[in-house]
């Protein structure tokens, strides 16, 4: 069966302004050229709903989800918002419709997480806030999708349940909500010492690669040969959820990996081999012209189409229109508009 890509219109448009790192255009982007490409058939593409304060409950506290839907309020306690909730500070910016984004967040990843019970592959791009927190925000992220996914699978009955996390950033809220329950292998790629400086050590069911600031795709292949793949044979997993990670590529202005979209590509596509139910979420990425072409390529490659090169020029348009706040325009490569998987 077709992949299904899971979105909603209020991801097509940045909230961030200013030097936010996600101020950013993406999940639009992506939207956008799958059109040009004519790549997006109407039954692949489906629309989630907010989730309900019962469903956001099953991890997150009241006081928090209070404290979200009232961070629009001028009237409300700044200060408690900030040093409490974590909710208001430069990394975790309020910004309207806070809680609406939020909460469709979960409502979306848990569709995901339900049509990919019936053996299909679904990418939700605008997925993948892996530091959420159950009582703060944390890392740019309010929510945690992920964890909602993975606790959708585990309500239906799955036993083995897998997450693979190829962001630059160690998923530490998702390895901390399962680190004590055997049905969840956490597996996170990550560099050492970035933030948050976590997950530098491994348990049976909560496996860490903490990796040097310039790793590439040889030492990225030979770590899947040896490590990954491996447990993942011997977990033999039902379900797998992929994180993408594209600011483990080269030129991301946050961190310093130097993967190649091929590279972490085909990787994402060899862990789906593992499971019949799986599912694909976004994550970080900060240069926009690399988590657009990812995504795209790795769209491309779920469906079996053909990577046009050179792209047609109403492609090119919709990347050469992409800008980001700590990449000059006089940095852009030309590979960056001219090709998706290279």
């Amino acid at each position: 069966m077709p992949p299904i890509l899971v979105s909603h219109p209020v991801f097509h448009t940045p909230r961030h302004t200013g030097r936010h790192p996600l101020a950013i255009r993406r999940v639009g982007a992506l939207i956008d050229v799958l059109h040009a490409l004519k790549w997006l058939a109407p039954d692949q593409y489906c629309e989630g709903e907010a989730a309900s304060r019962e469903m956001l409950l099953a991890f997150h506290d009241g006081a928090y989800l209070d404290a979200l839907l009232q961070a629009n309020d001028p009237d409300c306690d700044q200060t408690l918002l900030r040093e409490k909730f974590k909710i208001g500070t430069l990394d975790n910016p309020i910004y309207p419709g806070l809680f609406e984004r939020t909460s469709l967040l979960i409502g979306c990843a848990t569709l995901a997480a339900d049509l990919a019970l019936q053996k299909r592959t679904v990418f939700f791009s605008a997925g993948g806030t892996h530091h959420g927190r159950p009582d703060r925000a944390s890392g740019f992220c309010f929510t945690n999708d992920p964890v909602f996914a993975i606790k959708h699978w585990l309500g239906k009955g799955l036993e083995r349940v897998a997450y693979i996390d190829f962001d630059a950033h160690h998923g530490d809220g998702v390895e901390d909500e399962f680190f004590d329950d055997p049905r969840v292998l956490t597996i996170s790629i990550h560099e050492q010492k970035r933030w948050p400086n976590s997950g530098v050590a491994s348990t049976e069911s909560a496996l860490n690669f903490p990796v040097q600031k310039g790793f590439d795709d040889q030492e990225f292949s030979l770590l899947l040969r040896k490590e990954i793949h491996p447990a993942l044979n011997r977990f033999k997993p039902e379900a797998v959820l992929v994180m993408s990670g594209a600011d483990a590529l080269q030129d991301d202005p946050l961190c310093g990996l130097a993967l190649s979209i091929p590279s972490l590509r085909n990787a994402i596509l060899s862990i789906l081999d593992h499971a019949p139910i799986r599912m694909i979420v976004g994550g970080g990425g900060y240069n926009p012209w690399n988590a657009v072409r990812l995504w795209a390529s790795l769209w491309a490659r779920l469906n079996a189409f053909p990577i046009p090169h050179p792209l047609p020029d109403e492609v090119r348009a919709i990347l050469e229109g992409l800008e980001a706040p700590r990449i000059p325009k006089d940095r852009v490569r030309p590979e960056w508009l001219e090709r998706l998987d290279g």
